[in-house]
């Protein structure tokens, strides 16, 4: 038995076939470009500033008076290439946790974070915890930076007990 497909149903077939070949043509590419646009995003994160561990010193007031709550406070902060934040500092590690959070460009040189950590008595009970949310600024030799925000306070049950603002400056841990 010979069969012969009309002109019609070969032109079909064939514009079928080209369409086939141009959508996988177009989905490779695509695939292709994801790695190579991942790895340049990555790559311009990782060369971010602000990445990398630095010297900090804090002073902490009361927002509405501006007395000091504490001043000079020294701590250590890595901003890492994924947008998250480790902070430690020089209090007694009996009585506050490490602070962990986030990190976010807004512009060229300004920056947001934020982090948390708990709080314990002297006895070891947990007392609340801290968040603290911060701009920054930093400086045109990308080797140092200056920030301010605020402090919230809580409670273990997470109730705002009270606000402070805080201001710090940092310079690159080498």
């Amino acid at each position: 038995m010979n069969i012969k497909f009309s002109q019609t149903n070969h032109d079909a077939n064939h514009a079928s076939s080209r369409l086939k070949r141009l959508s996988t043509t177009i989905a490779l590419g695509v695939l292709l470009l994801v790695p190579f646009t991942t790895e340049a995003q990555a790559e311009a994160v990782h060369n971010d500033p602000i990445v990398g561990t630095w010297n900090v010193v804090a002073d902490i007031y009361d927002c509405v008076s501006g007395n000091p709550i504490a001043s000079n406070s020294q701590a250590l902060a890595l901003f890492n290439a994924d947008g998250t934040r480790h902070e430690t500092n020089a209090t007694n590690p009996a009585l506050r946790s490490p602070g962990y959070g986030n990190w976010r460009r807004v512009k060229r040189n300004e920056y947001e974070f934020a982090f948390k950590f708990y709080r314990f008595d002297a006895t070891g009970v947990y007392i609340g915890s801290t968040n603290i949310r911060h701009d920054l600024f930093m400086e045109a030799n990308k080797s140092s930076y200056y920030s301010e925000g605020t402090a919230e306070i809580l409670n273990p049950a997470g109730d705002l007990l009270f606000v402070a603002c805080s201001d710090a400056k940092a310079t690159r841990y080498e």
